[in-house]
């Protein structure tokens, strides 16, 4: 696996994990993937399912080069975002083989959900949580935590939204309705509805002061007040790279570097 994921626990605060990069070189090869829109192929993967891996056009792979390219005087904000969703993507998949995610969007600055994930029972009928990812790669987290992230758990705790989640879970129950065929999907949309099978993911980068269990706590002060009740609505992940701006843009040369290479063999 790319991702080394620490599973902690801030007591009735919030739950999660922390991630480190076992294998850069892996991680970077799956950012690609994702890129290309491979996204079943890289699921598959990460399921322990050895897959032959698709051929990789010219074109996709010029759109996917784009997409890890910081445009000509532009900050590089919105490239980083999106490498950061494709690998909170990828560790949702580590922490749960199988699991239904959507997949990441393909443009930059996308004005939907980070992430969306749903949780259903043993039998595979029932919605028993949805998941809403808030992924921040930034290089101030309490800020971006306090100010963005809880406005945005605010404003879906308090009923906005719902008509983009309603829609989202639909979609993508139909899009694994045959692994689920006995799932009654306009019933389990109803599901989200309910305060208690909402619930949150927030993951952000950090610096390495943060690693330290009181100082990430400390992070992710006032979660319960946002997202009240139950501790398991409230998911925390952190991963520390210090100097994120350049780590970020020598991370997405590698997966260029990777594309290229497999567009020069088709």
């Amino acid at each position: 696996m790319p991702l080394t994921l620490v599973p902690i626990s801030h007591g009735t605060l919030c739950h999660g994990s922390r991630w480190t990069v076992a294998d850069e070189g892996d991680l970077a090869s799956k950012v690609a993937r994702l890129a290309l829109g491979q996204a079943r192929h890289v699921a598959a993967i990460l399921s322990g399912i050895d897959k032959r891996p698709p051929a990789t056009r010219a074109d996709a792979a010029a759109g996917a080069i784009k997409l890890l390219t910081v445009p000509k005087d532009k900050p590089p904000y919105h490239r980083d975002g999106w490498v950061f969703q494709a690998i909170s993507w990828i560790a949702a998949h580590h922490a749960e083989a199988g699991a239904v995610i959507r997949a990441p969007h393909m443009i930059h600055a996308h004005k939907g959900f980070d992430g969306f994930q749903l949780k259903l029972d043993e039998a595979g009928q029932i919605i028993t949580a949805v998941v809403i990812f808030e992924d921040k790669a930034t290089e101030n987290p309490r800020t971006t935590i306090a100010g963005d992230v809880w406005k945005g758990i605010r404003d879906l705790e308090s009923g906005q939204r719902m008509n983009e989640l309603i829609p989202e879970a639909g979609g993508l129950l139909e899009a694994h309705q045959q692994r689920y065929p006995e799932i009654d999907i306009d019933g389990a949309v109803e599901r989200i509805a309910w305060e208690e099978a909402r619930h949150f993911r927030v993951a952000v980068t950090a610096d390495t002061t943060h690693d330290d269990d009181v100082a990430r706590a400390a992070l992710f002060k006032g979660f319960d007040e946002v997202a009240p009740g139950f501790a398991a609505r409230r998911q925390a992940e952190t991963i520390a790279i210090p100097k994120l701006r350049d780590w970020m843009k020598a991370f997405s040369a590698k997966a260029i570097k990777q594309i290229e290479e497999w567009r020069d063999d088709v």
